[in-house]
């Protein structure tokens, strides 16, 4: 068992906790009709930072408090992670920090839209991967895991399947209540009147929500009386099993008592907090006995892998950005939803196609040489079907909730990396990544044709940013595994012309940012916030580059290394910049 410092499990408990009592507040937000107790001001409640004395504005406020708490816990615990520990722990921890950043956002566009109803249902659901992520974290740190082993049966999956049934079961009552269907049915197990299957309209909204946790019930049942079973070999096993069963009979009270009671104040805030309870029982039940067989968590773990998701996530925030600043504000949610699920596709289905192409020089480079198809771990035939299966997928959600440029641009994006870039570009130039830096330069279009069914001028910049900004960031990688690419005979920059020539060739990249980003805002697509985050990203990013020329051949490598992690860090405040540059209020 890997042990952790009492530092590190206690920052992971308060993490925990204060994220549990933040995300139970909100339904005391919900429930008293407070979510506009600040009006459409956030970060601030009505222009101050302590509100006004009264209840609303002040049921608002703590959760806002309890939300910051929850973030100050959050990146503690990630650094410790960071400085002194490693394997699941660390990944937990830093999966954390995006979803409280994306909870923040997520927050703050419910206020400045006024509680729409699918920003507030996004809002809930990823509060409920935040929390089940801490939930993953604590049971990580408290408690050892079993070794895997080939026993591990189909009760596993049962458990597996009723945290992710009650994960559904909690986005339904959260479209009950956003559909306004909460007080549909007064009468409880049936509707008014002994109705049991009402035939349209928010009653049978309603009783969908029931049956469907009767269902999910079933399912809880059956997974904690499997998982008690087995508490002697497995720890805490018996305790989970306990809490989920319990929790979930609590929620089946509290839920007979909103309408037994009509709907008061306390059952109807309780709701959505015990709902939380359980979902984070479920997940703690599934982590605990989850023991896939040998062999099984590496496959799905290689399979992951094939889709390059740190990539992803980056392409994913650019088209993103392009989103907001079509828009010029929030975007709708369906073609936004479009955007992020198309593109992961279309960026996991064009890396994992890389993988198939690219499996020969990946077996001669000490980088890649472990990726799953050069070390044969998987069959190639797996990757071609995600590649194809997941771009084919990409372009019918982009068809249909966005429009059919999206589509096609999301799917040409595909074709350029792997016929143009892969295929040819890279093989045979040392202006390999300068062309191809095409393909990753796409995303920004997909995103704003998704919200305006056009391209226009402010769309073009974000290409050329994402455009211009490729050749600087990869040459900086390329600096570092040079012998790497001789090794492969893959001519990049440094190969063959030389790490100072590539040097010069990063730092001409490097100052075409600053005018091409202070452009967005000359046109007027942008406005202050983004200005003066470009400027100043792009004046830091110059400076690496400016290092990186001045310093000497034992330097280099560790010089190329910051600029490479920094010019990650500069197109991620780039875009979230425009995000939050667009979504404020003006």
């Amino acid at each position: 068992m890997i042990t952790y410092s009492p530092a590190f499990r206690r920052a992971a408990l308060a993490s925990f906790a204060i994220a549990f009592v933040a995300v139970a507040w909100g339904g005391v937000v919900r429930a008293t009709g407070s979510g506009m107790g600040c009006a459409d001001d956030w970060p601030l409640c009505q222009g101050q930072l302590l509100p006004l004395a009264t209840a609303g504005s002040v049921i608002e406020w703590i959760h806002r408090v309890l939300a910051l708490a929850s973030g100050i816990a959050v990146l503690w615990t990630a650094s410790l992670a960071l400085r002194h520990h490693r394997g699941r722990a660390l990944k937990l921890a830093l999966a954390a920090v995006p979803l409280f950043l994306l909870q923040a956002l997520l927050g703050a566009i419910t206020v400045w839209l006024e509680l729409p109803h699918e920003w507030v249902t996004l809002h809930f659901a990823n509060a409920q991967l935040f929390l089940g992520v801490l939930t993953a974290l604590l049971v990580e740190t408290r408690l050892a895991r079993p070794a895997r082993t080939d026993r591990a049966g189909a009760w596993t999956w049962l458990v597996a399947g009723a945290a992710g049934a009650t994960y559904l079961l909690q986005l339904s009552g959260a479209y009950v209540r956003a559909s306004g269907a909460t007080a549909a049915c007064t009468g409880w197990p049936a509707c008014d009147g002994g109705l049991l299957f009402p035939a349209t309209g928010a009653p049978a909204i309603h009783m969908l929500h029931r049956y469907l946790a009767v269902a999910v019930g079933i399912l809880i049942v059956y997974a904690a009386i499997a998982a008690w079973r087995r508490r002697r070999e497995i720890p805490g096993a018996g305790a989970a099993a306990a809490w989920t069963l319990g929790l979930f009979v609590l929620q089946v009270i509290v839920g007979a008592a909103n309408p037994l009671t009509g709907f008061n104040v306390i059952p109807l805030a309780a709701h959505p907090g015990v709902a939380s309870a359980l979902w984070c029982a479920t997940v703690a039940l599934a982590i605990i006995a989850w023991r896939p067989p040998v062999g099984a968590r590496e496959t799905l773990r290689d399979v992951v892998s094939l889709t390059k998701p740190a990539i992803m996530s980056l392409l994913l925030l650019t088209a993103v950005g392009g989103a907001f600043l079509a828009a010029q504000g929030v975007p709708p949610v369906l073609p936004l939803a479009a955007t992020v699920i198309g593109g992961a596709l279309a960026s996991g289905g064009a890396s994992s196609l890389n993988h198939y192409f690219d499996r020969d020089i990946d077996e001669r480079m000490r980088r890649t040489r472990r990726r799953p198809l050069a070390a044969r771990r998987i069959p190639n035939a797996l990757a071609i079907a995600v590649g194809v299966v997941f771009n084919l997928a990409a372009f019918g959600v982009l068809a249909m909730w966005a429009n059919l440029l999206a589509a096609a641009l999301a799917l040409s994006g595909t074709v350029f990396y792997i016929v143009v870039y892969t295929l040819w570009l890279k093989r045979t130039t040392t202006h390999n990544i300068v062309i191809g830096g095409a393909a990753g330069a796409i995303p920004p279009l997909v995103g704003w044709a998704a919200v305006a069914g056009s391209l226009d001028l402010a769309a073009w910049l974000l290409f050329a940013i994402v455009f211009f900004w490729t050749p600087a960031h990869f040459w900086a990688l390329a600096i570092l595994i040079k012998d790497d690419y001789e090794r492969a005979g893959v001519p990049m920059l440094p190969v063959v012309r030389g790490d100072e020539a590539t040097t010069w060739g990063i730092l001409w990249y490097s100052l075409s940012l600053i005018p091409l980003s202070m452009l967005v805002f000359i046109i007027g697509a942008a406005g202050p916030i983004y200005l003066a985050s470009a400027l100043a990203l792009g004046v830091i990013f110059v400076a690496f580059a400016v290092r990186l020329v001045r310093g000497a051949e034992p330097r280099r490598r560790a010089l190329a290394r910051g600029l490479y992690l920094y010019s990650l860090l500069y197109l991620a405040l780039l875009f979230t910049a425009i995000v939050v540059d667009s979504a404020i209020p003006t």
